[in-house]
């Protein structure tokens, strides 16, 4: 495979996915959690897996470089991620209702259990399509800074119904994007910022419910 036939391959990943996502918002049972994102992944996947040339040119699942160095760096990035998720709960203080009404906690197990389900599922997917599938795609067409900022403002606009909600809320999930998308691009792979939006998570799921027991 030819150096411009395999990133042409690899941008479609990313076209695949785009169209399989639009495909799914205009179906209302689909708009909600996990399945935004589970449901046109697993097309995505299933279309990959049957088609050989596509299934070769899936290069986006990596776990990349954890060393010591760049393991301290996440640490020190958990910490100050956690910590402005926490600022701007204490200082915004915004509506959380709707938020905790998305978590089926009988389905899930409980409330402890869909907190580690939640975390878990929703960091993994979510750094599996916006620092795999779609930095994948538009990496193999531009620089390193081009796709981490384009990812960044996918990833905020993606968020723009989540939590932290608001206009303020897009700019923080933003901010997390280039912070995912440059460890990402520092690490080559995904081990380390998925660690990392775990811990977001996490941390999100810890405020909602501490916001429903106050």
């Amino acid at each position: 495979m030819t150096g411009r036939v395999s990133s042409d391959l690899r941008l479609l990943h990313g076209v695949i996915f785009v169209l399989l996502l639009g495909g799914a918002l205009l179906i209302p049972p689909l708009r909600r959690w996990p399945w935004i994102w589970l449901a046109p992944f697993i097309g995505y996947f299933v279309i990959v897996a049957g088609i050989p040339r596509l299934r070769q040119s899936m290069c986006w699942l990596r776990f990349g470089n954890v060393t010591l160095k760049w393991s301290l760096i996440t640490v020190v990035l958990m910490i100050l991620t956690s910590a402005a998720l926490v600022t701007f709960h204490l200082a915004v203080r915004p509506e959380v209702t709707e938020f905790r009404g998305a978590f089926p906690f009988e389905v899930m197990g409980g409330v402890v259990t869909a907190g580690i389900i939640f975390s878990l599922v929703n960091a993994t997917l979510e750094e599996w399509i916006f620092r795999g599938i779609l930095f994948d795609a538009l990496h193999s067409q531009w620089s390193g800074a081009v796709t981490v900022a384009a990812t960044s403002i996918l990833f905020g606009l993606g968020h723009s119904r989540g939590y932290p909600p608001g206009l303020l809320g897009v700019g923080l999930a933003m901010l997390f994007g280039v912070t995912t998308g440059m460890l990402r691009l520092w690490t080559g792979g995904l081990a380390l910022p998925i660690a990392l939006h775990i811990v977001a998570d996490a941390t999100i799921y810890s405020l909602l419910m501490q916001s429903d027991s106050a």
